[in-house]
C-alpha cells in the first residue's frame, strides 16, 4: 500500500518501502502500556503519567499500585481508594476496616493482615501505610494493626520467648493435662544470664 502521492520522487518511495518492509516484521503485539504486562522500563513512565510514585516497591508491587491507581485517584478519601491502596503490598490478605467497624474512635482505621505469602515485616508495613496515606483522607489515622496467623496443618505449634537477666525456677507439681489434639508441639525458648534455682517452699 502506497501512502505517498504518485507525483513523489523515487527517493521518497524507496523510503517508504524499506519503512513499510521494516515495521512489517515488527512483532507489536507484545507492545502494551498495561502495568501489569508492560516491560519492566515503562514502570517509571506510567508511575509518572498516573502521577504517583512507586519508589521503594518491589517490580510486583509497582506493578500492582499502577493497576490500582486510577481507582485510587478516582475514590480517594473513601475506605475503598484505602483498600485498594494496602492491597498493592500484601493483596486479598489485606482488609481496612473503618473505625464503625471495630468500635474505634471516629476518623480512624485499623489493618487486618492475613499471614500467608507476604511476609509481615516492618518493610511491608512501613510501605502500606506510604501508600494509604495517599489514598486516605487527611484528618483519618491509623488506629492499629491486626495480623492473624493461621494454622492449617496436622500439627499444632506454639512458640514462647521471653528474656531477663536473673531467671528464677520453682519446684512446681504436674497438674491434670487435658487435650483433645492429637498432635501437640510446643516450644519455649528463655534467654536469661543468670539461673536461682528455688528450693521447695521458698
Amino acid at each position: 500500500m502506497n501512502l505517498i502521492p504518485l507525483n513523489e520522487s523515487d527517493t521518497q518511495r524507496v523510503v517508504e518501502d524499506v519503512g513499510t518492509n521494516t515495521l512489517s516484521n515488527i512483532d507489536i503485539s507484545q507492545l502494551t502500556v498495561s502495568p501489569l504486562d508492560c516491560d519492566v522500563s515503562v514502570l517509571p513512565h506510567l508511575a509518572l503519567a498516573f502521577d504517583v510514585s512507586i519508589e521503594g516497591l518491589q517490580e510486583q508491587e509497582a506493578r500492582d499500585y499502577l493497576q490500582n491507581a486510577r481507582e485510587i485517584k478516582k475514590y480517594i478519601g473513601s475506605t475503598y481508594a484505602v483498600k485498594k491502596a494496602a492491597s498493592s503490598i500484601f493483596g486479598d490478605d489485606i482488609e481496612v476496616l473503618p473505625w464503625n467497624k471495630f468500635g474505634g474512635e471516629p476518623c480512624t482505621y485499623k489493618f487486618w493482615i492475613n499471614v500467608n505469602e507476604k511476609p509481615v515485616n516492618d518493610e511491608n508495613i512501613e510501605k502500606t501505610i506510604k501508600l494509604v496515606d495517599i489514598a486516605k483522607r487527611t484528618a483519618a489515622h491509623l488506629s492499629g494493626i491486626t495480623v492473624n496467623m493461621k494454622n492449617n496443618g496436622a500439627y499444632k505449634t506454639n512458640a514462647v520467648t521471653t528474656s531477663s537477666e536473673v531467671g528464677f525456677v520453682y519446684p512446681k507439681p504436674l497438674e491434670d493435662i487435658n487435650s483433645s489434639l492429637k498432635n501437640n508441639v510446643a516450644t519455649t525458648v528463655y534467654m536469661i544470664e543468670k539461673i536461682v534455682i528455688k528450693p521447695l517452699g521458698v
